[in-house]
Protein backbone atom coordinates (compact mmCIF):
# COMPACT_ATOMS: atom_id res chain seq x y z
CA UNK A 1 0.00 0.00 0.00
CA UNK A 2 2.73 2.26 0.77
CA UNK A 3 4.13 1.81 -2.64
CA UNK A 4 1.32 2.33 -4.23
CA UNK A 5 0.31 5.52 -2.38
CA UNK A 6 4.57 6.89 -3.59
CA UNK A 7 3.46 5.89 -7.06
CA UNK A 8 0.08 8.16 -6.93
CA UNK A 9 1.77 11.16 -5.37
CA UNK A 10 4.66 11.29 -7.90
CA UNK A 11 1.97 11.09 -10.91
CA UNK A 12 0.23 14.00 -9.74
CA UNK A 13 3.35 15.87 -9.42
CA UNK A 14 4.19 15.11 -12.43
CA UNK A 15 0.74 16.21 -14.29
CA UNK A 16 0.96 19.40 -12.39
CA UNK A 17 4.57 20.49 -13.74
CA UNK A 18 4.20 19.65 -17.09
CA UNK A 19 1.65 22.64 -17.74
CA UNK A 20 4.19 24.76 -15.80
CA UNK A 21 6.73 23.99 -17.97
CA UNK A 22 5.02 24.53 -21.23
CA UNK A 23 3.89 27.92 -20.35
CA UNK A 24 7.64 29.46 -19.39
CA UNK A 25 8.69 27.49 -22.70
CA UNK A 26 6.01 29.48 -24.50
CA UNK A 27 6.95 32.65 -22.78
CA UNK A 28 10.52 32.63 -23.06
CA UNK A 29 9.65 31.99 -27.14
CA UNK A 30 7.87 35.39 -27.51
CA UNK A 31 9.91 37.47 -25.13
CA UNK A 32 11.63 40.39 -27.48
CA UNK A 33 15.37 39.52 -28.51
CA UNK A 34 17.47 42.70 -28.78
CA UNK A 35 18.20 43.95 -31.95
CA UNK A 36 15.39 41.69 -33.43
CA UNK A 37 12.43 43.24 -35.47
CA UNK A 38 9.27 44.04 -33.59
CA UNK A 39 6.29 41.86 -34.24
CA UNK A 40 3.14 43.11 -36.56
CA UNK A 41 1.04 43.48 -33.68
CA UNK A 42 3.65 45.93 -31.56
CA UNK A 43 3.21 49.33 -33.14
CA UNK A 44 6.16 52.28 -33.10
CA UNK A 45 6.66 54.60 -30.64
CA UNK A 46 5.03 57.95 -32.23
CA UNK A 47 7.55 60.10 -34.29
CA UNK A 48 7.39 64.00 -34.00
CA UNK A 49 6.13 65.29 -37.68
CA UNK A 50 8.40 67.70 -38.74
CA UNK A 51 7.09 71.14 -39.18
CA UNK A 52 5.74 72.17 -42.24
CA UNK A 53 6.70 75.42 -44.45
CA UNK A 54 4.78 78.33 -44.23
CA UNK A 55 2.13 78.28 -46.74
CA UNK A 56 3.01 81.31 -49.20
CA UNK A 57 0.67 84.20 -49.30
CA UNK A 58 -1.97 83.81 -51.85
CA UNK A 59 -2.50 87.04 -54.37
CA UNK A 60 -4.87 88.53 -53.43
CA UNK A 61 -8.09 88.88 -55.84
CA UNK A 62 -7.61 92.20 -57.26
CA UNK A 63 -3.98 91.63 -58.19
CA UNK A 64 -2.21 89.73 -60.65
CA UNK A 65 0.97 88.14 -61.45
CA UNK A 66 1.73 90.75 -64.83
CA UNK A 67 2.66 93.93 -63.79
CA UNK A 68 0.30 96.96 -64.24
CA UNK A 69 1.04 100.64 -65.29
CA UNK A 70 1.11 101.73 -61.68
CA UNK A 71 3.78 99.31 -60.38
CA UNK A 72 6.77 100.89 -58.84
CA UNK A 73 10.39 100.60 -60.85
CA UNK A 74 12.04 97.19 -60.69
CA UNK A 75 14.38 96.33 -58.13
CA UNK A 76 17.26 95.94 -60.23
CA UNK A 77 16.74 99.50 -61.61
CA UNK A 78 19.43 101.71 -60.18
CA UNK A 79 18.22 105.58 -58.49
CA UNK A 80 21.32 107.10 -60.41
CA UNK A 81 22.23 106.12 -63.79
CA UNK A 82 25.21 107.79 -65.10
CA UNK A 83 25.81 107.83 -69.34
CA UNK A 84 28.00 109.35 -72.25
CA UNK A 85 25.19 111.31 -75.21
CA UNK A 86 25.62 111.41 -78.45
CA UNK A 87 23.59 114.63 -80.37
CA UNK A 88 22.43 114.65 -84.41
CA UNK A 89 21.00 117.60 -85.31
CA UNK A 90 18.50 116.82 -88.11
CA UNK A 91 18.58 120.62 -89.15
CA UNK A 92 21.52 122.92 -89.41
CA UNK A 93 21.73 125.71 -87.01
CA UNK A 94 22.32 128.77 -89.46
CA UNK A 95 20.13 128.39 -92.28
CA UNK A 96 21.46 129.42 -95.62
CA UNK A 97 20.11 133.09 -97.10
CA UNK A 98 20.55 135.30 -99.26
CA UNK A 99 19.13 138.76 -100.06
CA UNK A 100 19.92 141.77 -101.69
CA UNK A 101 19.58 145.12 -100.74
CA UNK A 102 19.05 147.84 -103.27
CA UNK A 103 20.13 151.24 -101.17
CA UNK A 104 20.11 153.68 -104.56
CA UNK A 105 19.99 152.95 -108.52
CA UNK A 106 23.68 152.70 -108.32
CA UNK A 107 24.65 151.33 -105.25
CA UNK A 108 23.54 147.51 -104.67
CA UNK A 109 24.24 145.31 -101.52
CA UNK A 110 24.23 141.52 -101.20
CA UNK A 111 24.10 139.83 -97.96
CA UNK A 112 24.51 135.59 -98.30
CA UNK A 113 24.85 133.29 -95.19
CA UNK A 114 26.10 130.07 -95.33
CA UNK A 115 26.02 127.89 -91.94
CA UNK A 116 29.03 125.00 -92.13
CA UNK A 117 27.77 123.91 -88.38
CA UNK A 118 28.72 120.74 -87.22
CA UNK A 119 25.55 118.61 -86.65
CA UNK A 120 27.54 116.45 -83.88
CA UNK A 121 27.19 117.22 -80.08
CA UNK A 122 28.36 114.76 -77.48
CA UNK A 123 28.11 115.28 -73.49
CA UNK A 124 27.19 113.51 -70.26
CA UNK A 125 23.92 112.62 -68.23
CA UNK A 126 22.49 112.10 -65.10
CA UNK A 127 19.19 110.28 -64.59
CA UNK A 128 17.92 110.08 -61.46
CA UNK A 129 14.18 108.19 -60.51
CA UNK A 130 12.23 110.40 -58.15
CA UNK A 131 9.24 108.41 -57.33
CA UNK A 132 8.23 105.31 -58.76
CA UNK A 133 7.82 105.55 -62.98
CA UNK A 134 8.77 109.82 -62.52
CA UNK A 135 12.94 110.63 -63.20
CA UNK A 136 14.88 113.97 -63.72
CA UNK A 137 17.43 113.64 -66.42
CA UNK A 138 19.94 116.22 -66.90
CA UNK A 139 22.54 116.81 -69.20
CA UNK A 140 25.35 118.70 -70.50
CA UNK A 141 26.10 118.80 -74.64
CA UNK A 142 28.34 120.66 -76.19
CA UNK A 143 28.15 121.87 -79.66
CA UNK A 144 29.87 123.71 -82.16
CA UNK A 145 28.04 126.31 -84.57
CA UNK A 146 30.01 128.31 -87.08
CA UNK A 147 28.99 130.41 -90.02
CA UNK A 148 30.51 132.84 -93.17
CA UNK A 149 28.61 135.64 -93.83
CA UNK A 150 29.65 137.62 -97.01
CA UNK A 151 28.53 141.53 -97.57
CA UNK A 152 29.11 142.45 -101.66
CA UNK A 153 28.86 146.11 -102.44
CA UNK A 154 27.90 146.87 -106.04
CA UNK A 155 28.42 150.41 -107.53
CA UNK A 156 27.65 151.53 -110.43
CA UNK A 157 28.70 154.93 -112.39
CA UNK A 158 28.43 155.68 -116.08
CA UNK A 159 31.39 155.65 -117.92
CA UNK A 160 31.78 157.61 -121.29
CA UNK A 161 34.07 155.60 -123.98
CA UNK A 162 34.57 157.86 -127.05
CA UNK A 163 31.97 160.28 -125.81
CA UNK A 164 29.73 157.45 -125.37
CA UNK A 165 28.05 156.35 -121.96
CA UNK A 166 28.26 153.22 -120.79
CA UNK A 167 27.54 151.38 -116.88
CA UNK A 168 30.69 150.19 -115.29
CA UNK A 169 29.93 148.41 -111.69
CA UNK A 170 32.64 147.84 -108.98
CA UNK A 171 32.29 145.48 -106.25
CA UNK A 172 33.77 145.10 -102.62
CA UNK A 173 33.39 142.58 -100.04
CA UNK A 174 34.15 141.24 -97.07
CA UNK A 175 33.89 137.89 -95.27
CA UNK A 176 32.70 137.22 -91.55
CA UNK A 177 34.23 133.65 -90.67
CA UNK A 178 33.35 133.05 -86.79
CA UNK A 179 32.75 129.65 -85.20
CA UNK A 180 32.46 128.97 -81.38
CA UNK A 181 31.40 126.50 -78.61
CA UNK A 182 27.62 125.89 -77.85
CA UNK A 183 26.66 124.10 -74.21
CA UNK A 184 23.29 122.58 -73.95
CA UNK A 185 21.99 121.85 -70.71
CA UNK A 186 18.60 120.36 -70.97
CA UNK A 187 16.70 119.53 -67.33
CA UNK A 188 13.89 116.98 -68.01
CA UNK A 189 10.78 115.25 -66.66
CA UNK A 190 10.28 111.81 -67.72
CA UNK A 191 7.62 109.37 -67.03
CA UNK A 192 8.21 105.84 -68.15
CA UNK A 193 5.72 102.86 -69.08
CA UNK A 194 6.16 99.79 -68.17
CA UNK A 195 7.14 96.60 -69.70
CA UNK A 196 5.92 93.03 -70.65
CA UNK A 197 8.69 91.67 -68.99
CA UNK A 198 11.20 92.75 -66.72
CA UNK A 199 14.21 93.01 -69.22
CA UNK A 200 11.60 94.72 -72.07
CA UNK A 201 12.02 98.25 -73.34
CA UNK A 202 10.59 100.45 -71.51
CA UNK A 203 8.93 104.09 -73.32
CA UNK A 204 8.99 107.08 -72.03
CA UNK A 205 8.06 110.61 -72.79
CA UNK A 206 9.76 113.86 -71.27
CA UNK A 207 9.34 117.37 -70.97
CA UNK A 208 11.36 120.38 -69.33
CA UNK A 209 13.73 123.55 -70.08
CA UNK A 210 16.92 124.03 -71.12
CA UNK A 211 19.33 126.32 -71.57
CA UNK A 212 22.40 127.59 -73.62
CA UNK A 213 25.11 129.60 -73.72
CA UNK A 214 27.83 130.51 -76.36
CA UNK A 215 32.09 130.17 -75.26
CA UNK A 216 35.35 130.46 -76.84
CA UNK A 217 33.91 133.09 -79.87
CA UNK A 218 36.51 133.47 -83.18
CA UNK A 219 35.94 135.43 -85.83
CA UNK A 220 38.34 136.35 -89.11
CA UNK A 221 37.37 138.87 -91.37
CA UNK A 222 38.65 139.65 -94.25
CA UNK A 223 37.68 142.21 -97.41
CA UNK A 224 38.41 142.47 -101.02
CA UNK A 225 38.55 146.01 -102.57
CA UNK A 226 37.57 147.48 -105.78
CA UNK A 227 40.95 146.58 -107.50
CA UNK A 228 41.06 142.71 -106.33
CA UNK A 229 43.47 143.13 -103.29
CA UNK A 230 42.43 140.79 -100.37
CA UNK A 231 43.63 141.74 -97.44
CA UNK A 232 43.21 139.69 -94.20
CA UNK A 233 42.88 138.90 -91.66
CA UNK A 234 41.07 141.01 -88.48
CA UNK A 235 40.75 138.53 -85.68
CA UNK A 236 38.03 140.35 -83.56
CA UNK A 237 35.77 137.70 -82.24
CA UNK A 238 31.58 138.95 -83.51
CA UNK A 239 29.65 140.01 -80.74
CA UNK A 240 26.27 137.57 -80.66
CA UNK A 241 22.75 139.00 -80.33
CA UNK A 242 22.09 137.12 -77.41
CA UNK A 243 25.05 135.25 -75.50
CA UNK A 244 22.59 132.87 -73.44
CA UNK A 245 19.23 131.39 -74.25
CA UNK A 246 16.60 129.30 -73.20
CA UNK A 247 14.51 127.34 -74.54
CA UNK A 248 11.52 124.78 -74.05
CA UNK A 249 11.44 120.55 -74.65
CA UNK A 250 10.15 117.74 -75.57
CA UNK A 251 10.56 114.46 -76.30
CA UNK A 252 9.86 110.71 -76.40
CA UNK A 253 12.26 107.27 -76.30
CA UNK A 254 13.06 104.09 -75.09
CA UNK A 255 15.18 102.54 -72.43
CA UNK A 256 16.62 99.05 -72.36
CA UNK A 257 19.00 96.95 -69.88
CA UNK A 258 20.66 94.27 -70.72
CA UNK A 259 21.59 91.54 -67.93
CA UNK A 260 24.90 93.69 -67.34
CA UNK A 261 23.07 96.54 -66.27
CA UNK A 262 23.70 98.50 -68.96
CA UNK A 263 21.40 101.05 -70.30
CA UNK A 264 20.81 101.94 -74.13
CA UNK A 265 18.43 104.76 -74.23
CA UNK A 266 17.79 106.22 -77.90
CA UNK A 267 15.07 109.34 -78.22
CA UNK A 268 14.00 111.95 -80.03
CA UNK A 269 13.58 115.69 -78.62
CA UNK A 270 12.37 118.60 -80.28
CA UNK A 271 13.50 122.44 -78.69
CA UNK A 272 12.19 125.60 -79.24
CA UNK A 273 14.08 128.49 -78.51
CA UNK A 274 13.40 131.55 -77.45
CA UNK A 275 15.60 133.71 -78.87
CA UNK A 276 19.02 132.68 -81.39
CA UNK A 277 22.58 133.28 -80.12
CA UNK A 278 23.52 135.30 -83.71
CA UNK A 279 21.24 137.44 -85.47
CA UNK A 280 22.81 140.06 -88.16
CA UNK A 281 21.80 140.79 -91.17
CA UNK A 282 21.48 137.35 -93.64
CA UNK A 283 23.08 135.28 -90.23
CA UNK A 284 20.35 134.03 -87.53
CA UNK A 285 20.25 130.91 -85.55
CA UNK A 286 17.22 128.60 -86.10
CA UNK A 287 14.78 128.43 -83.63
CA UNK A 288 13.22 125.08 -84.06
CA UNK A 289 15.84 122.12 -83.25
CA UNK A 290 15.00 118.54 -83.98
CA UNK A 291 17.79 115.96 -82.59
CA UNK A 292 18.10 112.75 -82.33
CA UNK A 293 20.20 111.14 -79.30
CA UNK A 294 21.68 108.23 -78.28
CA UNK A 295 22.67 107.67 -74.37
CA UNK A 296 24.77 104.41 -72.93
CA UNK A 297 24.37 104.37 -69.62
CA UNK A 298 25.93 102.59 -66.30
Amino acid sequence: MKKLGALSVSVVLMVATVPIQVRAQDAQQNAPQPGAPQSANQQPPPTQAPASAPASQAPSPGTSSSSSSSAPASPSERRFTFGITGSFLGLRQTPNRTFTDDNTTEISTEYQSNGPSDRFGYGVTVQARIVNHWYLDVSGILRRLGYTETTTVSTTTTQYLNGSPYPSTTTTSTSDNTNTRLIDIPFLVRYYGTGKHARSPRWFLEAGGTWRTATDIRTILSSIDASGIETCCTTTPATPKHHSTVGVVVGAGLQAIDEFGIHVIPEFRYTRWEAPVFENLSTTGRLNQIEVDLTIGF
